[in-house]
């Protein structure tokens, strides 16, 4: 799996017409609706003809960002990467860098550190990840990219979610 596709959906709300950013596919979201887990945020105005998504025009969901991290917290220490690392570090930390960074084997800035596990004799601590409130969901660079394996279950932890009417 490559980087998920971002998509804008146009939804009527009691506040009136919003543009809301998610991963979900149009028919997924046609079929099953837009819960707010799902969101990944909203443009602040609509889009220019042929401009891109920026951070200046960006607001993101809190209640995304929360299950986002709640993913992380549940399937990061049981990926393989995660696991070779934590042995190679054996003590400290093991951090989610953003697959976005430039430098990802040199100084990554901190709006790419998604967060960092606590490890000791190489395995994982416990209930110790800390998410990293400097990271952006949406920088200059794009949007976030946590890897081929937890974006494939963030996107299935995603659809999972109904809507309830």
């Amino acid at each position: 799996m490559a980087n998920l596709s971002v998509n804008i959906y146009n939804v009527r709300t009691p506040e009136g017409m919003k543009d809301y950013v998610t991963f979900l596919p149009y028919e997924y979201v046609f079929a099953n609706g837009l819960v707010p887990e799902a969101i990944i945020g909203q443009l602040l105005r609509p889009l220019q003809p042929g401009e891109q998504i920026s951070p200046a025009i960006f607001a993101r969901n809190r209640i995304f960002v929360d299950f986002m991290h709640s993913v992380i917290t549940r399937h990061a220490p049981n990926s393989d990467d995660f696991i070779a690392e934590a042995r190679h570090q054996q003590d400290g930390y093991v951090y989610i860098i953003d697959q976005r960074t430039k430098t990802p084997q040199g100084t990554v800035p901190p709006e790419d550190i998604v967060g960092r596990f606590s490890v000791k004799d190489g395995v994982c601590v416990a209930a110790s990840y800390e998410q990293n409130q400097a990271h952006k969901i949406l920088s200059d660079t794009g949007f976030f990219q946590l890897g081929m394996e937890l974006q494939a279950c963030l996107l299935d932890e995603l659809m999972k979610l109904r809507k309830m009417v």
